[in-house]
């Protein structure tokens, strides 16, 4: 009953008018019913609990980096079309340099990979000062990218939060962009990690910071992530209940390793965002779900 009371009131306190997505009550169930058995069952009542969450596609409808296109309209540009138009990149000009980067990344993804491909938005953007970089993220998230995160998504952080489980994002976006978002999920910048390059007197490098998160190079962040929260808290356990994610291509292997911990009681829970036939690694291993709704209900 707890539980129900503590989604109510989240409910309440995000302000949706809708109904919840058919799968959120299950999901959040299952996860506190998770943290409260692992209490009872060690006593570790200061155990750190996580959940992990993919960010495109899984917490935000379209993509913070790529934007947005639905039956060949544009809805909203990306950020690295918005950096690029705002004069962020030393590589292609605020005047049409768009295109020009497009096609290249393009095709770098087309001929090469997502391996290539990823980590060259931040790296068209060496230069440019990370801290303008940050601000533009925060400033278009505030205006516009805000009104297109998951509705389910929030509402399941929240709550998340509210009962002593702490959410990650691990994207496969640029870090600067992805940060962006902090404010309007209310997990602090920290918290949210994605594709790195090194910043040298306050200004962006090409040089990219080990794992790339994406595919195997998610579960290498979390790895870290657990590990630096064991270090720094030594009285301290770390738990991971929870993994949310879209593609099984770039969330698989992450949404893997969380489902398949052994706890000390309970069971973690993987969601799927998707209800395609899952390859055969994956079968049997998550929970498929659906959300539609954003919050501002576009």
């Amino acid at each position: 009953m707890k539980f129900l009371a503590a989604f109510i009131l989240t409910f309440t306190f995000v302000g949706f008018s809708r109904a919840e997505e058919p799968d959120d009550s299950r999901i959040i169930n299952q996860i506190l019913s998770t943290r409260e058995a692992i209490i009872k069952t060690t006593g570790e009542t200061n155990a750190l609990f996580l959940a992990f969450w993919d960010f495109d596609g899984t917490t935000m409808k379209g993509d913070c980096s790529e934007g947005l296109h639905e039956n060949g309209k544009l809805i909203f540009p990306g950020l690295a079309q918005v950096a690029i138009e705002h004069g962020l990149s030393e590589i292609y000009p605020a005047d049409g340099g768009f295109e020009k980067f497009w096609n290249d990344y393009t095709n770098m993804d087309a001929r090469v990979g997502h391996w290539l491909a990823y980590p060259f938005i931040p790296q068209m953007l060496r230069g440019a000062k990370a801290d303008d970089v940050l601000q533009l993220s925060r400033d278009y998230f505030s205006t516009t990218l805000s009104n297109y995160l998951r509705a389910s998504s929030v509402r399941i952080i929240r709550t998340l939060a509210a009962n002593g489980v702490e959410s990650h994002i691990v994207s496969a976006s640029a870090d600067f962009f992805v940060q962006g978002a902090s404010a309007s999920l209310d997990i602090p910048t920290n918290h949210i990690h994605g594709i790195e390059v090194k910043i040298r007197h306050g200004r962006v490098t090409e040089e990219i910071i080990y794992p790339v998160t994406w595919s195997d190079g998610k579960c290498e962040k979390i790895r870290q992530i657990v590990a630096q929260a064991e270090r720094e808290q030594p009285d301290r356990k770390v738990f991971v209940l929870a993994g949310f994610g879209d593609s099984y291509h770039t969330d698989g292997p992450f949404l893997k390793f969380i489902a398949t911990q052994n706890l000390p009681a309970g069971q973690p829970i993987s969601v799927f965002y998707d209800d395609t036939n899952a390859p055969a690694e994956y079968r049997g291993l998550f929970y498929q779900a659906s959300h539609f709704a954003t919050v501002s209900g576009k």
